[in-house]
């Protein structure tokens, strides 16, 4: 018997044979059973298919296979549960402070040099030698300077010794012109006798003035020479240390030379000299605490505080800075002068108060934005904190911060747990939260932070 599918079409070389016995009945089931039909046809078909048309059902089958394997993975992952970074709140000390930048240099610092052009006997320090007030550290041949010293103490002698021959005149001159008055006024001595008496006075004075104008230039040239002998030498001017030498014996050194500066000599004490961007200058007030740090000794906070602010501003890549000295604490004596730190002006500081990461704040507000209806209705700050498994918003009130953590003030207690961030598992499964012990910052140098809460 000859029989054929009517929902398929077929041309003349797909029709189906099938034989009687290929329609025995399916044990429970009627003789002519409409689905035992629909399978023998079905296995007859695909047994009369030619082999290419073999191999695209089979390729059908694999993607149908793919998209259902597709269907299971899109419907598991999106059951996959949501992984909560914490944060444990803890006591802990905020400092709001702040930054600015700048260079350790000497309180005081001189350059020496010669006065005259002559050459370098001896050099009795070296860079890094202290030195105290009034040490010799540098001197040329003085025996030129010792000559023209001696030789004007000589003419200063010698100009006071003509001062006292030229008052001593002058005296004699006018008790003669006194005597030579009374006889004129007594009709003794004519009137060109008493003329006489009267130049002679008049010449010893001049001869007087002429005198102590000679002592008085003759001073300044004794004066000059002193200074000439004493330029010979170079005397430290305060306690300090030796910064640089730039000269050896031997070699011509003075005011008209190349080397016009032989020594510089600095103070142990330290400055740290600082510019601070003009968006925060009007916070800073002299006698405020400062805090800062080296490279050279990164594990050390060394302290100051706050001596001097320059009104005249230095524009630097565009953008005005401020000076700002700062006084220096260094008890151990290991700064140096020309060290680059990094220095904090403390604006405020807490100690022992509860604390929560700056990351809580913010992950509370991107939970918030994609769940307004949780916000507080009070519309300030927010937390959201780990409460039997889920996550709970909560409003907070903050104080300062120093760029890492904040103050709180109300609405958090110490040890809850409080989400600094999220992220979706790869997998199904619980979910499950790791507490970060570390995240209250203790540092008591402080950081940079945005103004502070609370009125600061």
């Amino acid at each position: 018997m000859v029989m054929s599918d009517t929902n398929e079409k077929s041309t003349p070389d797909e029709h189906i044979l099938i034989n009687e016995e290929d329609l025995e009945p399916m044990p429970g089931h009627a003789p002519l059973d409409v689905d035992h039909v629909r399978r023998v046809i079905g296995a007859k078909r695909i047994q009369g298919m030619s082999t290419p048309k073999k191999i695209a059902w089979a390729l059908v089958l694999v993607l149908a296979l793919a998209a259902s394997a597709y269907g299971v993975y899109k419907w598991r992952s999106g059951s996959a549960e949501v992984t909560y970074s914490t944060a444990t709140v803890g006591k802990g000390t905020v400092t709001y402070a702040i930054e600015a930048t700048g260079t350790l240099e000497a309180v005081r610092e001189s350059d020496l040099g010669f006065k005259s052009d002559d050459a370098i006997i001896a050099i009795n320090v070296q860079p890094g030698d202290h030195v105290t007030a009034g040490q010799l550290l540098a001197e040329q041949d003085p025996a030129t300077y010792k000559t023209a010293l001696q030789q004007a103490q000589n003419t200063v002698h010698k100009d006071q010794i003509s001062l006292k021959t030229a008052n001593l005149s002058y005296q004699t001159n006018l008790k003669n012109f006194n005597q030579q008055k009374q006889l004129f006024d007594a009709g003794a001595i004519s009137q060109s006798e008493l003329d006489d008496a009267q130049d002679a006075l008049t010449r010893s004075e001049w001869e007087v003035e002429v005198a102590n104008v000679n002592l008085a230039n003759d001073r300044i040239k004794l004066a000059q020479a002193e200074r000439d002998l004493a330029g010979a030498a170079i005397l430290a001017p305060f306690d300090g240390i030796v910064g640089a030498v730039n000269g050896q014996v031997g070699q011509l050194s003075g005011i008209n030379t190349s080397s016009s500066t032989l020594l510089t000599v600095m103070s142990d004490e330290l400055q740290l000299s600082t510019l601070v961007n003009e968006a925060d200058i009007g916070k800073i007030q002299v006698g405020q605490a400062a805090e800062f740090t080296s490279s050279s000794f990164a594990n050390i906070t060394f302290r100051g505080k706050v001596e001097r602010i320059t009104p005249q501003a230095q524009t630097v890549s565009s953008v005005q800075y401020y000076p700002v000295l700062i006084s220096v604490e260094d008890p151990e004596g290991v700064l140096l002068s020309g060290m680059s730190v990094s220095a904090n002006i403390i604006m405020a500081r807490q100690e022992n108060v509860l604390t929560v990461p700056m990351m809580a704040v913010s992950y509370a507000t991107t939970y918030l934005r994609n769940n307004p209806s949780l916000a507080p209705s009070s519309g300030g700050k927010a937390v959201v904190v780990m409460e039997n498994g889920q996550p709970v918003v909560k409003a907070v009130t903050l104080g300062i911060n120093d760029g890492s953590n904040y103050v709180v003030t109300g609405g958090l207690n110490e040890g809850e747990a409080v989400i600094v961030g999220a992220n979706q598992a790869s997998t199904s499964g619980t979910t499950t939260s790791t507490t970060n012990r570390n995240s209250t910052n203790r540092n008591q140098g402080g950081g940079v932070g945005g103004p502070p809460m609370g009125g600061f």
